[in-house]
């Protein structure tokens, strides 16, 4: 998949000592949850990062980002993260983070690869958080839980320019393979259940319109800050006491002496947001795909009624997918990498039924769509077997 290992031995001349998978974390709802200390529906995908970590014998680390073909290097001692660090300054929040912990770090050679690198900083900051801490956790013995773990993440954040979140972290953490997990993002339980929808006749799948990410990812950033505001006035004129997110959305109407109506449109989708995702879990636990697909349906219709946020490769995709009585919905869900990855329910064998839209859609848009598959993966690991690292 990453030939994370092979990148290692040609770029530093040694094996590595340790490797660690790290998979993408995939919100299904909830993307906006945390505003309202709401619930978010999430689970892993195999589009993630994997590390590669080898000691060196002095204080210099060294860290190959393959994916985005970068180089970077610094210094233990004295380490600080820089407005201009960008990527790099999230692995050296983390080794802050560790020395400010008592750990003694030595030099390293470290390879990065994967998907994620081209992730938002807040996702990528969760990745590599979540691969650092288990990896270093395996190569200088730290003995760390994850409690331990997520305490040093949460620290690193002071320090570097991403913030790792701590649901992507916890997601990482607990989740096995093929499982979902419901948050409740108040005071972070969770419940985990095996994906319902994955059988003989029910599957899903993951169409990703492959569209360069520059394309949605400033009116994505757009959309975090205008809704944290909106919801921030909602909160201090009327939410005094109780959660926001059971805020009564008939009542939300009656707000318009302070909520303008851009206020209103995006305060009314996070709230509603968060209460789909427990309707959405309630009809996975009950094995309803109709329930399910329902759902998925009115959150879609939320993020273009509410939001505006699609654009005419979205678009197009999701007609198409309205059009084929082998899908049952589709739904845009967020990886942390905005090129158009939409949550699709179908029969088995949908890609035999769909492969002549993505052909017409690369001949429409110059973009190579790809639907593939989805099946949950599982959490972070360390990579033993040979045939996982090089695969």
């Amino acid at each position: 998949m990453y030939r994370v290992l092979t990148h290692h031995k040609k770029e530093y001349g040694c094996e590595p000592e340790v490797v660690v998978d790290v998979p993408g974390v995939t919100t299904i709802l909830g993307t906006f949850a945390e505003l309202c200390d709401g619930y978010a529906l999430m689970c892993t995908n195999d589009q993630g990062l994997r590390l590669a970590i080898s000691r060196r014998q002095d204080s210099t680390v060294k860290v190959y980002n393959y994916t985005i073909q970068d180089r970077k290097r610094f210094q233990l001692s004295g380490l600080k993260c820089k407005p201009e660090d960008k990527w790099i300054g999230t692995v050296k929040g983390i080794f802050i983070a560790l020395q400010h912990d008592g750990v003694q770090l030595p030099g390293m050679d470290i390879s990065i690869t994967g998907r994620t690198a081209h992730s938002d900083y807040d996702t990528l900051a969760s990745a590599v958080a979540a691969g650092f801490l288990f990896g270093l956790n395996e190569l200088l013995d730290l003995k760390y839980d994850i409690h331990d773990m997520l305490r040093i993440a949460h620290a690193s954040n002071a320090y570097s320019v991403g913030s790792s979140r701590l649901r992507d972290l916890l997601t990482l953490f607990v989740i096995n393979r093929k499982e979902l997990v419901l948050f409740d993002l108040e005071n972070y339980s969770y419940e985990k259940m095996e994906n319902p929808f994955d059988n003989e006749t029910i599957t899903s799948y993951i169409l990703d319109c492959g569209m360069p990410r520059n394309i949605l990812a400033e009116e994505e950033e757009n959309l975090h800050v205008e809704m944290r505001s909106a919801l921030q006035k909602l909160k201090a004129n009327v939410v005094k006491s109780g959660h926001l997110r059971d805020y009564s959305l008939r009542e939300l109407k009656f707000q318009r002496s302070f909520l303008s109506e851009e206020d209103m449109r995006f305060a009314s989708f996070a709230i509603k947001e968060s209460q789909l995702v427990l309707r959405a879990w309630d009809a996975l636990k009950q094995k309803d795909r109709d329930r399910f697909c329902k759902v998925l349906a009115e959150q879609q219709v939320g993020i273009a009624e509410y939001l505006d946020f699609t654009c005419p490769e979205m678009e197009w995709m999701h007609k198409r997918c309205a059009e084929n009585p082998h899908v049952f919905v589709s739904c845009l869900v967020y990886t942390g990498i905005i090129t158009g990855n939409l949550l699709v329910i179908g029969e088995n064998n949908l890609n035999v039924y769909h492969n002549e839209r993505l052909n017409e859609y690369e001949h429409i848009f110059d973009f190579k769509a790809t639907l593939r598959h989805f099946s949950p993966t599982g959490g972070v690991r360390i990579l033993k077997d040979d045939a996982d690292i090089i695969g």
